[in-house]
């Protein structure tokens, strides 16, 4: 990822994610809406500084749907403070479960961009490019990410965690399920220090992580882990995959997310001697 630091505020553009009013994600940074209606061709093209810029912004401006707001007392400290966003974008894609695109920095927010404007690419990956709908921010969501987010990104300092984070947000990085799965579950299991019985033990541990005094949900979440575990050694091993692929993927999706929001509002990751029966 590339940034620049000129300044004291910049903007980086983000897709795959709508927030209907701005929210703080720290003291620098402020995840806000974004909208890029007014922008022509001819104004994008014109405000980007280099020809391998042109590309990306003709294809992410119109998807263009929230932007960080980020703030610093020098431009040094903006420069390390945007490139550091990058984790926070990854952060917001697990938490929320989405493909959240961050290609495009601005000089200026996005409603004011215009022919005289500063527009780079912050990568040339292109990911994140998708016509899927952008995932929408709720209430509920804006109150968690108040309550939680400022421990999730406190959590991102651990190893695990940051693992389980970067797995979850750029699965979708590779087009074959099996793949998928198998950067999944290398999130989830890297959550917890199992080393022998993983299968029972992984389902154990998540089941009594997520759902520590409700016996009932227990139980389903253990049968339901332990056969997403038999999908996961399939797609590992190269075997047939007994369930649907596409489905088992969503599942791991669903389980990797709960983890990541569960280990957010403990302020903890999972512990084994806790866990273990």
């Amino acid at each position: 990822m590339q940034v620049i630091g000129t300044g004291t505020e910049t903007y980086i553009l983000l897709s795959g994610i709508a927030v209907p009013q701005a929210i703080a994600l720290s003291d620098h940074i402020q995840i806000q809406p974004a909208d890029t209606s007014h922008l022509d061709l001819q104004t994008t093209l014109s405000a980007c500084t280099h020809p391998d810029d042109i590309a990306v912004a003709a294809a992410f401006i119109p998807r263009i749907k929230a932007q960080l707001h980020i703030k610093a007392s020098s431009s040094k400290e903006l420069a390390v403070i945007a490139w550091n966003s990058s984790w926070d974008v990854l952060l917001l894609s697990a938490l929320f479960s989405t493909e959240i695109g961050f290609n495009l920095q601005s000089d200026v927010s996005s409603e004011s961009i215009s022919a005289k404007s500063l527009l780079r690419a912050t990568n040339l990956h292109m990911r994140g490019l998708s016509n899927s709908a952008s995932y929408e921010i709720t209430i509920d969501d804006s109150r968690w990410i108040a309550d939680h987010f400022a421990s999730a990104r406190h959590l991102l300092d651990n190893e695990r965690f940051q693992t389980a984070v970067h797995c979850l947000a750029s699965f979708r990085w590779h087009s074959m399920p099996r793949v998928q799965l198998a950067v999944l579950w290398a999130g989830i299991e890297g959550m917890f220090g199992a080393n022998s019985e993983i299968r029972f033990r992984i389902s154990l541990y998540i089941a009594r992580f997520l759902h520590p005094q409700e016996h009932e949900s227990r139980r389903k979440v253990f049968d339901a882990v332990k056969k997403l575990y038999d999908s996961r050694s399939a797609a590992v091993h190269g075997s047939k995959i007994a369930a649907d692929p596409s489905s088992a993927v969503s599942h791991s999706q669903t389980i990797l997310c709960q983890l990541i929001r569960r280990c957010a509002e403990l302020k903890a990751l999972p512990d084994e001697k806790e866990l273990a029966p």
